[in-house]
This record gives C-alpha cells, sequence and structure tokens, in this order.
C-alpha cells in the first residue's frame, strides 16, 4: 500500500502543515472582505439581491412583532387590559395579528429560499466565466509551472462552491443580524438590562468563529496539491481518454490503491482539524450555556420581585430562546463569512493575473503576408529546469518553403514549433517577420496570422462544421469554405455519410455523438488548418495516424494549399521529409546540422543515420 504513495520531496503530510502557507487574516479584515462580497453579488444579481435584503430586514422585524405580540396574547388571556366582555375579542384580535403575522413570515421565508437559489447561481456563473476569461488569457508557459495549477485549482473551487457558500453566508449573517436587531428591540422594550449577559455569551462565540474559519482555510490551502493528486486518481478511472490503457496494463486496483492512499492523508488532517474546532465549539457552547442559565434565573428573580409581569417575563423568555438562535446564526454566518472570504481572496489574487499576464506590448498589427521569418539565436527554458530545451538557435523560413524540423524525441522540435507559434517567449535572441521582431506585435494579433495542427490535437467534442470552422471562429457560418477545406483534407466523404451530414455531433460525450476513428479525426484537424488559411502554418507530426497513400495525398495538397506561405514540417517519416525544402536536424536543443535531403545524406551526419535507420526497416520488412 505504501508504495502507492505520493511523493512530498521528503516532507511527511504532517511537515506539510508544519509552516502554514499564509497565515490567517485578520478578523478586523471583515468588513472589507464584506464589502468585496457585497459587491460581487450586486454586481452578478441585483434584483434578487435586493429582494432577499428586504425579505431578511423584513423577518428581522416580523421577530420583534412575534415576541411583542406574544406578551399581549399573555396579557389578553389573562385579562389585565381587557374591559369586561371583551376578553374573547382581545384575544381573537392578537390571534388575527398573528396569523397575519406568520403567513407572511412563511411566504417571506419562501420567497428568501427561492430568490437565494437564483442568487447563487447567478454569482456562480459570473465567478466561473470571469476565471475562465482570465485563466484563458495566460500564457501558455504559465501551464507549465505547478504553482499556476494550485492557484487555478483554489481559483476554481472559489468560483464555484466558495462563491455560493459566500452568498449563503452573506445571506444568513444579514438574515441572523437583522431579527437580533429586532428582538434586541423587543428585549429593550421588556427590559434592556438582560442585553447585558447576553453581550458577555457570545463574546467567546465569535473569537472561536475566527479560529475555526482560519483552520479550515489553512487546511485546504495546504491540501491543494494532495488533492490535485487525488483528483488525477479519479480521472484516470473514469475518462473515456485513460479508460483502454488503465485496463490494458491492469492498472485499476493500483490506481484504487493511490487513491486510497491520498484519501487516507487527507481524512487524517481533517480529523485533526475537526478535533481543534470541537474543542473549542465544546468550551465555548459551556460558556454560553452558563450565561444563558443565569439570564434565565435573572428572569425569574425579576418576575418573583414583582419588577416584571408574567405575560413579560414570559415573552422575554421566549425572546431569549430566539435571540440564542439569531446569535448563534449571526456568529455562524459572520463566521462562514469571514471563511468563504478567505478562499475569496484566492479568486480575487487569480483575477488579478489578468493586469500581469505579460508586458505591454505595443499596438502594431502581423502583416497579413510576410517573405522571411528568422530565428536568431533563440534560447529557451521551461520553468522548474535543470537544461535549456533550446540553445542558440537559428533558421529561416521563406514564403512558399516548407521547411523540416527532424530530430530524436525531446531534441526540442515542438518547444521551437510553440516559439514560432507565438505561445511561448524566447528567454534570450528574436523571432523576425520580414526583420521585425514578434515582440513588437500584439500576440492575439500575431497568433490570428499562423495555424497549428499539433500531434495531440483536439477532438472537439461539437459538430463537424464546427470541428473545421473553428479554425477561424468568426467564419464559422462559411459553409462553402468549410466543405472545400474538407475536400482538401480528404475528410469531405465520411462527413458527408454521418446522420447528419457537417451538423452530426462527433464524439461520445454528449447524446447522439458518432465517434471517429483516429485517422479521421486527423483528418478534421488538417482540414481545420485549411480552413484557417494563414500565412505561417506548423504542423506538428500532422499525418501519424495515416496511412502512407493517405499522407502523400495531404502533403500534395498542403503544398497546393499553401502555395506562398511558410510552412513548418515535424515529422518522423523520412518519406515526407526528404520532400522539404530544407531541413534542420535538432539534438538536444542545439540545431546540429541543416541542408536539403541530399546534402544531409551526403553529409553522413545525424540525419543519414536516422534515415538509413528507417530505411533499412521498411526493407527489413520487404525482405521478409
Amino acid at each position: 500500500m505504501s508504495e502507492a504513495g505520493p511523493d512530498y520531496g521528503g516532507l511527511t503530510i504532517d511537515e506539510l502543515f508544519a509552516e502554514p502557507p499564509r497565515q490567517p487574516r485578520d478578523w478586523r479584515r471583515l468588513p472589507r472582505l464584506i464589502r468585496q462580497s457585497l459587491t460581487l453579488t450586486w454586481q452578478a444579481g441585483r434584483n434578487q439581491f435586493i429582494i432577499v435584503s428586504a425579505v431578511e430586514v423584513l423577518q428581522g422585524l416580523v421577530a420583534a412583532a412575534q415576541i411583542l405580540l406574544t406578551r399581549e396574547l399573555i396579557l389578553a388571556v389573562q385579562g389585565e387590559k381587557a374591559v369586561a366582555g371583551t376578553k374573547l375579542g382581545s384575544v381573537l384580535l392578537v390571534l388575527g395579528f398573528f396569523v397575519i403575522v406568520f403567513t407572511l413570515s412563511r411566504f417571506a421565508g419562501a420567497l428568501q429560499f427561492e430568490q437565494s437559489e437564483l442568487l447563487q447561481e447567478l454569482v456562480t456563473n459570473k465567478t466561473r466565466r470571469e476565471m475562465m476569461v482570465v485563466a484563458g488569457q495566460q500564457d501558455l508557459i504559465a501551464f507549465e509551472n505547478s504553482s499556476f495549477y494550485d492557484r487555478l485549482q483554489r481559483a476554481t473551487q472559489s468560483a464555484s462552491f466558495r462563491s455560493m457558500e459566500m452568498v449563503q453566508s452573506l445571506v444568513a449573517l444579514m438574515g441572523s443580524t437583522a431579527r437580533v436587531v429586532g428582538l434586541i428591540i423587543a428585549v429593550v422594550v421588556l427590559k434592556p438590562v438582560l442585553l447585558v449577559p447576553i453581550a458577555f455569551a457570545y463574546i467567546p462565540l465569535w473569537y472561536a468563529t475566527r479560529r475555526n474559519s482560519a483552520d479550515t482555510y489553512q487546511f485546504f490551502f495546504g491540501m491543494t496539491p494532495l488533492e490535485r493528486q487525488r483528483d488525477y486518481m479519479h480521472i484516470l478511472l473514469t475518462d473515456r481518454g485513460t479508460a483502454k490503457e488503465i485496463r490494458a496494463f491492469g492498472l485499476v486496483d493500483f490506481v484504487t490503491a493511490r487513491f486510497d492512499v491520498l484519501s487516507e492523508q487527507h481524512v487524517k488532517e481533517r480529523r485533526r482539524v475537526i478535533r481543534r474546532r470541537l474543542n473549542r465549539h465544546l468550551l465555548v457552547g459551556l460558556e454560553t450555556t452558563l450565561l444563558m442559565a443565569g439570564t434565565v434565573g435573572l428572569i425569574a428573580w425579576f418576575y418573583a420581585s414583582g419588577q416584571m409581569s408574567l405575560a413579560a417575563a414570559g415573552a422575554a423568555l421566549l425572546a431569549l430562546v430566539q435571540l440564542s438562535g439569531a446569535l448563534s446564526g449571526m456568529g455562524m454566518g459572520g463566521g462562514g463569512l469571514y471563511q468563504s472570504s478567505l478562499f475569496l481572496d484566492d479568486y480575487t489574487s487569480f483575477m488579478a493575473m489578468e493586469g500581469t499576464k505579460t508586458p505591454v506590448r505595443p499596438a502594431r498589427s502581423a502583416p497579413d503576408a510576410f517573405h522571411d521569418l528568422a530565428v536568431e539565436q533563440v534560447t529557451f527554458s521551461y520553468p522548474g529546469a535543470s537544461a535549456r530545451a533550446l540553445a542558440d538557435v537559428s533558421l529561416r523560413i521563406r514564403a512558399g518553403e516548407v521547411v523540416a524540423l527532424v530530430g530524436e524525441n525531446g531534441s526540442g522540435k515542438t518547444t521551437l514549433a510553440k516559439l514560432l507559434a507565438g505561445l511561448y517567449r524566447p528567454d534570450t535572441g528574436r523571432i523576425l517577420w520580414d526583420g521585425i521582431d514578434t515582440a513588437d506585435y500584439d500576440l492575439d494579433d500575431l497568433r490570428q496570422h499562423v495555424t497549428v495542427v499539433f500531434q495531440d490535437f483536439l477532438h472537439y467534442q461539437m459538430t463537424a462544421r464546427e470541428n473545421i470552422g473553428l479554425g477561424r471562429n468568426e467564419q464559422l457560418h462559411d459553409m462553402a469554405a468549410i466543405e472545400t477545406a474538407a475536400r482538401m483534407a480528404g475528410a469531405h466523404d465520411f462527413i458527408a455519410s454521418l446522420p447528419n451530414g457537417f451538423e452530426s455531433v462527433l464524439g461520445r460525450e454528449f447524446l447522439g455523438g458518432q465517434d471517429l476513428s483516429i485517422g479521421q479525426w486527423q483528418r478534421l484537424a488538417i482540414a481545420r488548418a485549411f480552413f484557417r488559411n494563414a500565412p505561417f502554418v506548423v504542423l506538428d507530426e500532422p499525418t501519424a495516424s495515416l496511412d502512407a497513400r493517405a499522407e502523400a495525398q495531404i502533403f500534395e495538397r498542403v503544398r497546393e494549399l499553401f502555395r506562398d506561405r511558410s510552412v513548418l514540417l515535424i515529422s518522423h517519416r523520412f518519406a515526407t521529409v526528404r520532400s522539404a525544402d530544407y531541413i534542420y536536424v535538432l539534438e538536444s536543443g542545439q540545431i546540429i546540422e541543416h541542408g536539403d535531403h541530399n546534402a544531409l545524406v551526403a553529409k553522413g551526419g545525424l540525419y543519414a543515420e536516422l534515415f538509413r535507420l528507417q530505411a533499412a526497416a521498411y526493407l527489413g520488412e520487404e525482405e521478409e
């Protein structure tokens, strides 16, 4: 079982929590956190928030009215204020008010619940959408850093569950505060001195709530890396894309065991946090009960000494019971808001990344076409990596040329392709379009002039038309261009044979979806690149899943469609590579050879060695 456990760099789970990653926020920050919560809630659902707030204030007034009506009902029954013959009328009158107040209270409660549900959904939608926008604006290099995924996970949780919790806590705090105010008014009318012990009874509750909220936040903050690993184990056993390999290698029990170890560590720390929270609850509960018992005794003494009537004493006891619950609710609502606001800080700090994504760039638009693309002494390293992925790389691609990158796995081919596509920025060196540094262009505009087919291209669980049209989504309804792209990629015939043609939903994720072979998916990816019609084209193993005949047909069309454009081709198939106009050979992030196919074979270097190895494999098959 222990072999399935994760590696935390030598740290145990206890050591991970020995130094909290972030000190708890001071309780004095609560007013600011409440303002942030109110602003977010107001922006998400103004009308719903107004309704919920008004109902909560009304509920507070109803609570005070119930206490005072209780006193009046007791007085009416006793006849202390009734004139002969009117006692029954007084009782019925008070009961009539009771019916009105309670009916109003119940309807208000139902209205508040329904509007709160809608408000929670609106807040969740707003926070999740804003988080998606910010995540989408981050440079690709951010996704190479594990700390970014930790921040993303915490922001995701805050944008869904925590935002809902925040609204619930905010509504609960408003409601409890309104009831507390109403009940305090009632107690002031009955016997103001009773407020003194009640106030002292709930000071410890606020302290305990603050500490418990801070403990919960520290727990979830520190558990983020472990939780991401546990989620990954869950995905391995529940995702369609991983299902076949997990079963083929018999990994179900192994993955389940790893999930169990992670869960045990999670539960172990959770239990320790719960014990601390329960100990505080026990001490606060004992202290509160003693003070409340003293308050009840004080009411009894006031009644016995004639300082309070029976009606006033009964109403005071009812007010005490309700005030106890309202103060507890106020403490829980405030504590919940404080706790969810701590998580909300993770969301707001993630949102702050919007303005620090990349340095401010000049507003120069990328050209619709260019004649020369040059890479000058480019160096690049991944975050946290000990070795450079690329070192002093230089190459040139001219319009109308197909330039190939060749090298063994890990040589830096795909990294260089991502740099050329504007997905990464060089650490040093320059990438020039017609002599102008691409760093001077607007990055989003630059990417509009590049089309990429990656080896691990996406299978969009959308219609066939959308799978192609997403190459340039602003022209998604240009069916003539979409069909042309499908024909160029050899995808038109199998799309037309689907039940709804180009409007057929692809994939098995959604109802009625039609699955495709990997080769058909690859043709769709190539069609998407054709449809984009960009001046610079990057093809990273674009035909890896196609047979030799289909591959030859595709590259004939590539030459035709991308005439006068610049094409960067990455492929392990030398039958494809040898047709390139120029070839660069990478090894350990450096270009060690370059030239056309014949020159590189004649040179007898790494390219010639790789070419002969592949050729020998094919010749061996033919001899057999």
